[in-house]
């Protein structure tokens, strides 16, 4: 998608100086409904769209939305967590239990 500056500022629905403002990194990072948008309109594959959100995560301080979203609707994640931070689980385990679970 070949997109000028204002018809994406217009598709986003914020102004061409804010997206300026981004471009050239003098905003750090958007609001939450601005990233989920950029994703739809850029047409992220999921795992591309977990890396930006990754990014945003990093840039805010907040967790990535897709966990954050996962871990509201998902109680025994929330426990499986906080027994693994328990039991001071390493990265080794955690491997482990990922690769069981795919």
């Amino acid at each position: 998608m070949d997109l000028q500056s204002q018809e994406l500022a217009e598709i986003l629905g914020i102004t061409v100086a804010y997206l300026s403002q981004i471009e050239h990194g003098k905003r750090k990072c958007p609001d939450l409904r601005l990233i989920q948008k950029m994703a739809e309109v850029f047409g992220l594959t999921a795992e591309e769209t977990y890396v930006f959100y990754d990014l945003y995560a990093e840039a805010s301080g907040r967790m990535s939305p897709d966990i954050a979203e996962y871990l509201r609707s998902h109680k025994i994640a929330v426990e499986a967590i906080r027994a693994a931070n328990d039991a001071d689980a390493t990265d080794d385990e955690w491997e482990n239990f990922i690769k069981m679970l795919r």
